[in-house]
């Protein structure tokens, strides 16, 4: 327990170190997004999380109630390198080369006449955002499901409207860590110092890239992302409507179907929590004032030390115990009872998924190729095209 409570310590303090305050405004059209905005308090929900009253019944009685609070259930969120990752492993997409869309063509060689340097630009970025911040990876990843589930992949979350009623400002997204965003920013600008290349190449499809390539260099699996997507014109945040941590899994297999996403895909992409850790705002109402059945109880300890009573939302608990390195041990630790949320443990309690996180759990490459797959799919979620859509020229603002 002492061993874990330090380990957060010092997860949060480095996050801390890596996080600076940024204020919202354009980027004087020097190109890429602008710095995201600060992250000063957590996310006002119509219904705040709150401690449970009662415990939850036991496993056995069958699918758990959701607890209070909310939080987006796709959120990888800050964690630092403690250890180098493993070389990417590579997984065969299982997509075509093409994909033909209602609003267009997708191709992983969309970009081989206008821009054939894309990929290296993109990954040297991400990875020099990696050495530099311990949290971009994760960061980075859970940008792309945000913004992906909510209007499409679009790069609509990095819009920021001056009177503040955009993507990034709604209370689903208030924990999104800067360090994603910068990290976009930073491989859009290294985009465009190509001549060839400058602002011929959408942010959603940098977004695309980027969150790829943070899982391939965490050790996780890479794979042909498919490109040609453009951005969205405009942004607004009452279009956020995301699942969320307090859900339980039949919510969120409604939700995740009405993307054409079925439940191997949310098993899957809920192992990107491998990625990360959450704040205690979205773990509190677990264990205050008794911790829930659904926890393991030596683990609800654990989180007690960690999480303190009196909230305290700059504490962050890790999904799991490798911290930055992208593997199957999120699902190792929902099978023990030690999901850290609430959408977590719910996996591990319902016969529609209890396979799948067991199938995952036992054989790393199973997970590693569906979540391959989900990406692949995930990332066809609301195409734009010339129509409707365009390329912008700052990520931040529409042209």
């Amino acid at each position: 327990m002492k061993a874990l409570s330090l380990l957060v310590l010092v997860s949060f303090l480095i996050a801390a170190a890596a996080e600076c305050p940024f204020s919202h405004g354009n980027d004087g059209g020097n190109g890429g997004a602008n710095a995201p905005p600060k992250e000063a308090s957590p996310p006002k929900h119509d219904s705040p999380p709150a401690n449970n009253n009662t415990a939850p019944p036991p496993p056995a009685s069958g699918t758990p109630t959701a607890a209070p609070g909310a939080s987006p259930a796709l959120a990888p969120a800050a964690s630092p390198a403690l250890t180098p990752a493993a070389s990417p492993a590579p997984v065969p997409a299982p997509a075509s080369s093409v994909n033909k869309t209602n609003n267009g063509t997708l191709s992983p060689d969309y970009y081989a006449n206008i821009c054939p340097n894309l990929e290296s630009l993109v990954q040297g970025a991400v990875r020099g955002m990696m050495a530099s911040s311990p949290i971009a990876a994760a960061a980075t990843l859970r940008l792309f499901f945000h913004d992906c589930f909510i209007t499409g992949c679009d790069a609509s979350l990095l819009i920021q409207n001056p009177n503040n009623d955009d993507e990034q400002h709604s209370s689903e997204n208030m924990f999104l860590r800067a360090d994603g965003y910068k990290t976009i920013a930073a491989a859009k600008a290294a985009v465009d110092t190509d001549p060839q290349c400058a602002n011929k190449v959408s942010c959603a499809d940098i977004m695309a890239l980027a969150a790829r390539d943070a899982v391939a260099l965490s050790g996780g699996p890479t794979w042909k992302v498919e490109l040609g997507r453009y951005d969205a014109l405009g942004a607004r945040a009452s279009d956020v409507d995301l699942p969320l941590t307090t859900e339980d899994v039949p919510a969120l297999i409604k939700r995740f179907s009405a993307h054409g996403l079925t439940v191997d895909d949310l098993v899957a992409l809920s192992g990107g929590h491998t990625l990360g850790a959450t704040s205690c705002v979205f773990v509190n109402s677990r264990i205050y004032p008794t911790a829930d059945a659904f926890l393991d109880p030596g683990f609800a300890s654990q989180l007690q030390g960690i999480c303190p009573s009196n909230l305290d939302p700059n504490t962050f608990v890790f999904f799991d115990q490798s911290v930055t390195s992208f593997d199957n041990n999120y699902f190792l630790m929902v099978q023990q009872k030690k999901g850290v949320l609430f959408s977590d443990s719910a996996l591990y309690f319902d016969s529609s998924s209890k396979g799948i996180v067991d199938k995952f759990a036992a054989d790393q490459n199973a997970f590693f190729t569906q979540f391959v797959s989900s990406m692949v799919t995930l990332g066809r979620l609301g195409l734009k095209n010339a129509a409707n859509g365009e390329i912008r020229t700052i990520c931040t603002k529409p042209n």
